[in-house]
């Protein structure tokens, strides 16, 4: 499920025709058949590649964001007992909340800049990454390649607004 979830993604973002959303229905269906009959799968029951395997077709279920906060407050517990990752469950949280809390959601400003969008309490963003064991926020913003033509650029009118990261931990003002 995730291989064909990649390979469709892969595609649009080279420009090419893709039937991700397609891809995204079926993947849907088939993950709540999952999650009604065992609950959300933990690292105890399909390790930590198969967990996140799930994780990444629930971030992708965009068209029903019930499922997703379903998905969110299972995976809550099972972060606190390590049978979820808490990088994953900050993604997630971060997918279905505006402000988010963690960074991980934004969007290309310019074809040499992303900016996460509107973050929570910007001031203690740095904490939040670290005790979830993610990158600080600088050097997450640097992993992205806003160059590649296909990506849209943020459009100014979006609701979502997108904000400097703090410059030496300081909140500055979006």
């Amino acid at each position: 499920m995730v291989a064909r979830d990649q390979d469709a993604r892969n595609a649009a973002q080279k420009g090419e025709v893709s039937n991700w959303r397609e891809i995204d229905a079926a993947n849907e269906v088939r993950l709540k058949h999952i999650v009604d009959q065992y609950g959300w799968p933990t690292f105890a029951m399909i390790g930590e590649d198969g967990a996140h395997a799930a994780w990444l077709l629930a971030q992708h279920v965009d068209a029903d964001t019930a499922f997703q906060l379903k998905v969110l407050g299972l995976m809550e517990g099972l972060v606190r007992q390590k049978q979820a990752s808490g990088k994953d469950f900050a993604y997630l949280y971060d997918r279905t909340h505006y402000p988010q809390r963690f960074g991980t959601q934004g969007a290309c400003v310019s074809r040499q800049a992303w900016q996460p969008f509107e973050i929570e309490d910007i001031a203690h963003v740095e904490e939040r990454r670290r005790e979830l064991k993610m990158p600080p926020l600088a050097d997450y913003v640097r992993m992205f390649d806003c160059s590649n033509p296909n990506f849209v650029l943020h459009d100014p009118s979006d609701p979502k607004r997108t904000v400097p990261i703090p410059r030496s931990g300081a909140a500055t003002a979006p």
